[in-house]
């Protein structure tokens, strides 16, 4: 299965927040203490549709199998990290990237992945940070697969940590 990546327009919601909501019982099953209130949800796909930061992954079919938003530098959580970031200038932040519970272990978040960071380089910016909760292995697996480096820890806006990434291109 391949996947072609597009902007998020608002016919995509609905398959968006299914997706946010298969993942967050996904994790609360997996004892994985992350998305499990009201984030993400409708009112942050809107504000990414408005900023344009909202990117689908889309099979040949049309059935939207991933989402992403990709936002510009700077992430106010990110002021303070314990650790350090590889560069102190420009970057992109993924946000809620997410794969539907039925394409997961296809390839589909690696493809999905390729094309958000491919996406990210061809507009010249010169490095991508991620941040993801401790226990969430899966998202820990996908960002060693494409060598992002692990630079510290970061807290959210509620004080929680989370571990910090960042990938030089």
């Amino acid at each position: 299965m391949d996947v072609t990546i597009r902007n998020a327009v608002p016919a995509d919601e609905v398959a968006v927040i299914r997706m946010w909501a298969a993942a967050r019982a996904r994790l609360a099953a997996e004892k994985i203490p992350q998305w499990q209130d009201a984030y993400p949800g409708a009112a942050d796909f809107q504000t990414d549709l408005i900023t344009g930061a909202g990117q689908v992954a889309v099979l040949a079919t049309g059935e939207v199998v991933g989402y992403a938003a990709l936002m510009p530098s700077p992430e106010p959580t990110y002021a303070r990290i314990a650790g350090q970031w590889l560069t102190a200038g420009a970057y992109i932040t993924i946000h809620r990237f997410v794969v539907s519970n039925q394409h997961l272990h296809h390839g589909i978040g690696q493809q999905f992945m390729t094309g958000v960071l491919a996406h990210i380089q061809t507009a010249g910016t010169p490095a991508v940070r991620v941040d993801t909760h401790a226990k969430n292995t899966p998202m820990h697996h996908l960002l060693g697969h494409f060598a992002f480096q692990h630079t510290g820890t970061i807290w959210m806006t509620d004080g929680s940590p989370r571990d910090a990434y960042e990938l030089v291109f």
